[in-house]
């Protein structure tokens, strides 16, 4: 079965009592604050979400982003693949009283009178299920952790490796010693 695409806007309180279900496919390249942290703006992003009201009475939305995407290796700078995979459950509410309300377990949505807007709601949860930092496995990664030299050897004294003096030298004469 084909995705289709993603709708932008939604009246998600509607939908919640409804309960509707959404399977949408969405590119890379329209969620422009997450391509910010990518390597490239290739890519699909598979998302299903699912509008409900709990047995609690509160408007809720419960989601799973999926892509593959790439970013940059902080070892070697070039790209490569991860895969991402954002799950998550939120709770509608119309202002900062209802979300102060809410159970620990449940992350508000505050929206007011307004609609929901779906790409801002699944472009903030892969943003914050790309992890800070990425490596290349050591033997797919063209930096070879081998060309450091892990076990440099501190030379006695003040001075730094290359024989000259250490800049934190200068500390040593802001404390009088005792």
């Amino acid at each position: 079965m084909q995705r289709q695409p993603l709708p932008k806007m939604v009246e998600a309180r509607k939908f919640a009592t409804a309960g509707c279900e959404v399977s949408a496919a969405v590119p890379v390249s329209a969620l422009p604050r997450f391509v910010e942290g990518l390597a490239t703006d290739s890519g699909v992003v598979d998302v299903d979400l699912q509008f409900f009201r709990d047995e609690q009475g509160f408007f809720r939305v419960a989601g799973k982003a999926v892509s593959n995407v790439e970013v940059f290796c902080q070892r070697c700078l070039e790209a490569m693949p991860v895969d991402l995979q954002a799950d998550f459950e939120l709770a509608i509410v119309w202002n900062d009283e209802q979300a102060k309300a809410l159970p620990k377990s449940l992350d508000p949505v505050i929206l007011g009178d307004e609609p929901l807007n779906l790409y801002d709601l699944v472009q903030d949860e892969l943003i914050l299920n790309t992890p800070f930092v990425n490596y290349h496995p050591e033997a797919d990664c063209s930096v070879k952790l081998a060309e450091f030299n892990p076990e440099v050897e501190q030379q006695e004294g003040t001075e730094s490796q290359e024989g000259g003096e250490s800049p934190f030298s200068v500390l040593g004469q802001l404390f009088p010693k005792k």
